[in-house]
């Protein structure tokens, strides 16, 4: 009896650090100032400190709001106004492992170590990887970035169909894009740029990670989204928008999102099926000869 306790107690102890770290955050809301939401599902929440972040997460920061997200290696990634950000995958691990597509705003990217495998995605270039610092500002058909610290490997958008070569920009790096255009990479950051941005973002990120790792928010639940509050990634590229089909299908059935959808086909063709089910069912054998016999013949030529 005696040894059955000690192992109980034995394996009790080895469980407690698995446990530990099994509960250690991913990525969690550490700062929020001003307007911001969370779409989660197919339902809009309100977004506050604390909150644990999902795959899938939709946030958006109001014109005058702003918002940090940290993860358990020491990485920060802070949203400005209007930002509008879709974490696309988010996994565990020692370092910080993500994906984001972000569409607008401004953001700063803090505290990345080498290893990290962050990637962030906009319709203007694609960040593949990055250490130290970055900060970006999308708005207007219109994106650039800066290499606060360390370094970035940058993709440039496709322009009439041939990839861009990619960019390896160093500290003090500044590139700039537009909708249709090669990006251009010059030696300091445009007063314009500067301006624009935040002055959080002009000082190293705050670190409050520590005091929401035991204690977190529940986001609260508001309404379902109509069709215009996810319209951006419903046309955004395939690779994006293809795993929201299964996530918002069940909206389809309100006749509002139905006929949006339909309205707005050419951008997302691979909601046809859902929306018009009948033209994928399974024709009987014969039936379209059936049908043809069925048809009353055309009117003789009187010529």
């Amino acid at each position: 009896m005696r040894f059955a306790l000690l192992r109980r107690w034995a394996w009790a102890l080895l469980a407690c650090p698995l446990a530990a770290a099994a509960a250690e955050p991913l990525a969690v809301i550490t700062l929020k100032e001003g307007p911001a939401t969370l779409v989660r599902g197919v339902a809009r929440h309100t977004l506050a400190e604390g909150v644990r972040l999902h795959s899938g997460d939709i946030i958006e920061v109001g014109d005058k709001g702003l918002a940090q997200i940290e993860f358990a290696d020491g990485v920060a990634l802070a949203l400005g106004p209007e930002a509008r950000a879709l974490l696309t995958s988010l996994s565990g691990g020692k370092q910080a492992t993500a994906d984001f597509y972000v569409t607008q705003g401004a953001l700063k990217l803090a505290g990345v170590k080498p290893g990290a495998r962050l990637r962030i995605v906009t319709p203007l270039f694609t960040v593949q990887t990055a250490v130290g610092s970055v900060v970006m500002l999308l708005a207007h058909a219109e994106g650039a970035l800066f290499v606060e610290s360390g370094e970035a490997r940058l993709a440039g958008q496709r322009v009439k169909g041939a990839a861009a070569a990619p960019h390896q920009l160093r500290s003090g790096d500044f590139y700039t894009a537009k909708t249709g255009q090669r990006g251009a990479v010059a030696a300091r950051p445009a007063p314009a740029f500067i301006g624009a941005l935040p002055k959080l973002f002009l000082d190293p990120l705050p670190s409050r990670l520590a005091r929401y790792k035991d204690r977190q928010s529940v986001p609260q639940r508001l309404e379902v989204v109509s069709y215009a509050e996810v319209e951006t990634w419903l046309k955004a590229p395939l690779a994006i928008r293809r795993p929201l089909l299964a996530r918002f299908q069940a909206r389809a059935a309100d006749p509002a999102f139905h006929a949006a959808l339909a309205a707005n086909l050419r951008f997302h063709p691979e909601w046809d099926p859902i929306l018009f089910p009948e033209k994928y069912e399974p024709q009987e054998p014969g039936a379209e000869a059936a049908r043809d016999a069925r048809a009353p013949a055309p009117p003789a030529d009187k010529r």
